[in-house]
């Protein structure tokens, strides 16, 4: 089968060839070696993966958590912090289902309650809006970075130093699974207590990878709702959580994705976290321009700072049948209905988006290949009606 030319990596990102066979020549020391035997052989490369996953994040190793999914450990982590009744949470209106659900869950069990934060004119967190609503109540401020939805870029970090500055004790969640390998990351400047995101995005790592920061005031107020022997020990006959990022981790993992999750890292660190950017949204500007010029092609971003990707419907075409015929083509993008971002595409009033994602693979030619592919859709579609 030939190479599709992957236009979906914000949906999940193609591994680098050193990474998939990393990965396979890990599975073959298992089967040659036993799997407890291989585990042991690269224990020393387990362990500096904290320090690799540091490194990216702007943190100490310690903070580091490493998990099987943004949901896994968004979740774990949630369930994790104290809430009460009465106690309020705040939740950015392009925040993703999975956090949603985890967000409107932890509040039903402990009696809390769950609002959307202010927006601007752009649809990004009104930052001035949010800090005026803050109170005693407020123990969570949980925030998208990057909507899925829109490729709106919110201010994370304008949020984050607004909050110390009003010296609010809520936690403040970040989802920066859009965000991680196409945006510079530093969760000193950011000012969170949480910043969760998964390894296949833009990081290009394995499927069934994620990684996170817990901030050293969140570790010592954290109560698991899960431990084992990695997220805590026996002391004194009672179970001692470690006040780390440890605390909530698996002592079970696979160990060839989480190589290959620590590879992923490594090739980040060995770029420029602005470089990336730049030219991440170079090649997204220059396929947004060329979309607009086809007729039929309504562009659905938002915000003013955007993300690696361009969302996009066409006139008097199912957004799923548009996928398929590209698919056809030999073209892979991604396509979200109103249940991946409820609040913001409710909002907005639309049901479904496509949405082209761009990663260094991608070249002028794909670009070409992608908007030509578009048109001949479009063009059929209005001849059709």
């Amino acid at each position: 089968m030939p190479p599709v030319i992957h236009f979906n990596h914000a949906g999940a990102s193609i591994l680098a060839p050193e990474t998939v066979e990393l990965i396979v020549a890990h599975l073959r020391c298992e089967a040659e070696l036993g799997p407890m035997e291989a585990g042991a052989a690269v224990a020393d490369r387990l362990e500096a993966g904290y320090a690799r996953a540091a490194r990216l994040l702007g943190c100490a190793a310690t903070d580091v958590a490493f998990g099987t999914g943004h949901g896994q450990l968004y979740g774990d982590i949630l369930a994790s912090v104290p809430l009460k009744a009465g106690d309020r949470v705040l939740v950015s209106r392009q925040e993703w289902i999975g956090n949603v659900l985890a967000l409107k869950h932890a509040c039903h069990v402990s009696g809390a309650s769950m609002s959307v934060m202010p927006w601007d004119e752009t649809t990004a967190v009104d930052v001035e809006a949010v800090v005026s609503s803050l109170d005693a109540d407020v123990k969570i401020v949980a925030l998208t970075w990057v909507g899925a939805s829109g490729a709106l870029i919110n201010p994370a970090e304008a949020l984050g130093k607004a909050l110390r500055q009003a010296k609010s004790g809520a936690f403040y969640m970040i989802d920066a699974s859009q965000a991680i390998g196409q945006l510079p990351v530093d969760v000193s400047e950011i000012g969170c207590d949480v910043l969760v995101a998964c390894g296949r995005k833009f990081l290009r790592g394995p499927r069934g990878t994620a990684l996170a920061y817990i901030s050293p005031r969140l570790a010592v107020s954290m109560v698991p709702r899960r431990v084992d022997d990695r997220s805590a020990k026996l002391d004194v006959g009672r179970a001692a959580i470690h006040q780390s990022g440890q605390a909530v981790e698996t002592a079970e993992f696979a160990v060839a994705l989480r190589l290959g999750l620590i590879d992923s890292l490594e090739r980040a660190l060995s770029l420029s976290a602005f470089d990336t950017r730049v030219k991440l949204n170079a090649l997204a500007t220059e396929l947004r321009n060329r979309l607009t010029d086809v007729p039929g092609v309504n562009i659905l971003d938002l915000g003013r700072d955007k993300a690696a990707f361009v969302t996009f419907a066409i006139e008097g075409i199912p957004c799923q049948r548009v996928k398929e015929l590209l698919a056809a083509r030999g073209i892979t993008i991604g396509k979200n209905g109103v249940q991946y971002t409820p609040f913001d595409m409710d909002i907005r009033g639309i049901t479904e988006i496509l949405r082209a994602s761009v990663h260094f693979g991608n070249t002028d030619t794909d670009i070409e290949k992608l908007v030509q592919a578009v048109r001949e859709i479009a063009a059929e579609a209005a001849e059709a009606a």
